[in-house]
């Protein structure tokens, strides 16, 4: 394809051309006299001129180009321990199953029409590499991150053309508690393979605690739930008993049963936190008879009962994908304690935290103790003039308001119709949802850069996850600051904006698909939809809060670890008034009474809402198992800090190792999830991936050539216009 690259029209180009001409013309024949200097000039300067409308009229030339793009399909190995279990001593042990899974005719056929990559997993995720590399893979791993795995895969391949991957893994993932991620949408179909006979493990009689799931950070006063998840076979119907020690004396047990042929069981233990301080708590399952691994049968945790300070209170309808998300990321926030209730299918009010004496009726002398309020999903009618005035005067004497978006909230007949629309930064006739069928991208105004809610990184936040919806007809008040804005095809639309009123502040976000930012390829290790909640909550706190924290802080990356793995532990300077230190002093005192000190070297330290500083960190791996006691020690010229203790626990077993059925409903709902197939066996898997007809794609790209720009066309260019200037200065002309 011919192109012209002048922005000029042809006949005016022409037109400056003769005027050239015709200028060169006159004063050569006006300033010369007659003779061959007079012609040999004249021929210069209309060389020189025609060589000078050659380029400006040479066009360019634009090639398309088409080539065949090979599709890519991944192959994702879990390297963990467990992958070396078998159910039964004769049976092939998962690595085998996997190994041979990859040796069937599939991987050939399938390696000629696309390019397969092989990544590797355990505690971290590999570098890809390809099958060649088989024979040097070892199921050596200590942990297993399934799921962040998944999450970083995505994020790399992130564009390219994927067809399917194939996940071979016996579905344990050690660092999570929950499963609820397992039915994430994936980018692509995630096949999986049973890698070994179902009831192969009902011939050893076996119990043993998969999890326990508690607030490691609760409110003196609350009641709170510890839910503890059983699994075991070969029980022969006998009861079983889980009891509960709080710092080794039994408090509670409660009696469950499994089935002789295999299963799980939640048990859900109440536990009353009276008094502030530190309490393990133990849980533990006495063995069956002829148990033999009995290390797996007891379980720990630490929980720091605090005083009731920093109070948020979440009212939401009918549970949602936000609801969901964002009651997670409050239940690990440690500068809060959230009081949290959703509406039930009665359309009553329930729990979903110990809510100790507070309902959701949002009386005054409740409200009183709250620093914070978050509402949901509700509409006028449902929410109510007598609650809305109620957090009018909540807000006007210096409480803090976050509305959150929902069909209901943001619709005609929602929340602005309440006396809550006299201090929301927004205002608006005839709100509407909007949902494209492409995510909206999102912006920051110039005002989010200075706000806290979106400070740590400058960099990461020049480019926020997009939303699936957006709520428009909104306008922000004269008074409001827009932080957020999200692009739609209509123009930019506010997305989160804030306000003062009187002593409070108020947030509002309009769009109810925020929670995605937890799910997307973008979040990885930045966590924004963490992040954000975290450092929006922080501004909302009043500010003499800031006031009474610790000058020293101690934490670590994980609470719970089992024996051979390490903990980052790692501490802050706050409000520090003079030189800061090089390295401070710790001392870990072991499960046996010794007392260990340490040095915590200087380290920039990132947190898991993505806030990263100038701290000091110390890697420890511990040798034995039991409750563990850390306690910094930091000294300058000025003063000697002391931070407050804090502990983590070392379990005796690692999941890895411990006899257990694979986690085929694990496996299951990620095949489900992502559009692919659970395969029975090897030779099924075989059969349908030899089908696969994987065929490349063609892809078009354009190359752009100019026609005049070459060396030997710009230098003779160069030359006619350095010969003509020369004649004409020797001449004395202009």
């Amino acid at each position: 394809m011919i192109l012209f690259e002048n922005t000029l029209s042809i006949p005016v180009l022409v037109a400056l051309l003769l005027s050239a001409v015709l200028a060169g013309s006159w004063s050569t024949f006006r300033r010369l006299r007659p003779g061959a200097f007079r012609l040999v000039l004249f021929g210069l300067h209309l060389v020189t001129l025609i060589g000078l409308s050659w380029c400006l009229l040479q066009p360019g030339r634009k090639t398309s180009i088409t080539q065949l793009q090979k599709p890519r399909f991944l192959v994702v190995m879990d390297t963990s321990k467990s992958m070396s279990l078998r159910a039964t001593p004769d049976a092939p042990e998962r690595w085998d199953t996997a190994i041979d899974a990859l040796k069937q005719g599939w991987a050939s056929k399938l390696g000629s029409e696309c390019q397969i990559d092989l990544y590797t997993f355990s505690s971290s995720l590999g570098e890809p590499t390809s099958l060649a590399d088989l024979p040097d893979l070892k199921p050596e791993g200590d942990s297993t991150s399934l799921r962040d795995a998944l999450a970083k895969i995505e994020q790399r391949v992130a564009g390219l053309p994927i067809e399917g991957m194939l996940l071979l893994s016996d579905g344990t993932d050690t660092s999570e508690v929950l499963d609820d991620w397992i039915s994430t949408a994936r980018p692509f179909p995630v096949h999986t393979l049973r890698l070994e006979k179902p009831g192969g493990w009902q011939e050893e009689a076996d119990v043993r605690i998969d999890s326990v799931n508690a607030a490691r950070r609760v409110t003196a006063g609350w009641t709170s739930e510890m839910k503890v998840k059983i699994s075991g076979q070969g029980t022969k119907g006998a009861p079983i008993t889980v009891q509960l020690f709080e710092n080794d004396k039994l408090i509670q047990e409660k009696p469950t049963q499994i089935p002789d042929s295999g299963g799980e069981r939640d048990v859900v233990f109440e536990v009353e936190r009276p008094t502030v301080g530190t309490f393990t708590y133990r849980l533990y399952v006495p063995p069956l008879k002829g148990e033999k691994n009995k290390e797996d049968n007891e379980w720990a945790t630490i929980v720091e009962v605090v005083d009731a300070k920093n109070r948020l209170l979440y009212a939401e309808g009918v549970p949602r994908w936000e609801y969901k998300y964002l009651r997670r990321i409050l239940l690990e926030e440690r500068q809060i304690s959230p009081v949290i209730f959703f509406t039930g299918g009665d359309g009553k009010p329930q729990a979903a935290t110990p809510a100790e004496n507070f309902t959701a009726d949002m009386a005054a002398s409740q409200l009183a103790e709250f620093k914070i309020v978050l509402l949901g999903n509700f509409d006028a009618a449902e929410f109510g003039a007598e609650r809305a005035n109620r957090l009018l005067k909540f807000v006007e004497n210096g409480g803090s308001l976050v509305v959150l978006g929902g069909t209901k909230s943001w619709a005609k007949g929602g929340l602005l119709e309440t006396p809550l629309g006299n201090i929301l930064p927004i205002s608006g006739g005839n709100p509407e949802p909007l949902e494209g069928e492409s995510p909206f991208p999102v912006t920051l105004t110039p005002q989010a850069a200075s706000h806290p809610a979106f400070a740590g990184d400058p960099q990461f936040w020049k480019s926020p996850p997009p939303v699936l919806s957006v709520f428009t007809g909104l306008q922000a008040k004269p008074a409001a600051e827009s932080l957020v804005l999200a692009e739609t095809p209509d123009g930019p639309v506010p997305l989160v904006l804030t306000q003062r009123f009187g002593q409070g502040k108020v947030a509002v976000i309009l769009t109810d698909s925020l929670w995605r930012w937890q799910l997307g390829p973008e979040s990885g290790d930045a966590r924004p939809y963490k992040r954000f909640w975290s450092q929006l909550l922080s501004w909302l706190l009043p500010k003499e809060e800031d006031l009474t924290a610790e000058k020293l802080e101690l934490f670590a990356d994980r609470n719970d670890i089992f024996l051979g793995e390490k903990i980052a532990l790692n501490a802050r300077i706050a409000k520090l008034d003079g030189q800061r230190p090089g390295a401070i002093d710790a001392t870990i005192v072991f499960p046996d009474g010794r007392e260990i000190p340490y040095r915590m070297e200087s380290r920039r330290v990132e947190t898991a809402t993505g806030e990263a500083f100038e701290g000091f960190a110390l890697d420890f791996k511990a040798d034995i198992p039991g409750s563990y006691r850390v306690s910094a020690t930091a000294k300058t010229p000025q003063e000697t800090i002391i931070s407050k203790p804090m502990s983590f626990y070392v379990k005796a077993f690692s999941p890895e190792t411990s006899p257990r059925p694979t986690r085929e409903d694990v496996l299951q709902a990620i095949s489900n999830a992502s559009g692919g197939t659970f395969f029975e066996d090897v030779r099924t898997l075989n059969a349908a991936f030899s089908a696969f007809d994987m065929k490349a794609k063609e892809e078009n790209f354009s190359e752009f050539e100019t026609l005049w720009r070459n060396w030997p066309t710009l230098v003779g260019l160069m030359l006619l216009f350095t010969i003509t200037w020369f004649a004409r200065r020797k001449r004395l002309m202009p």
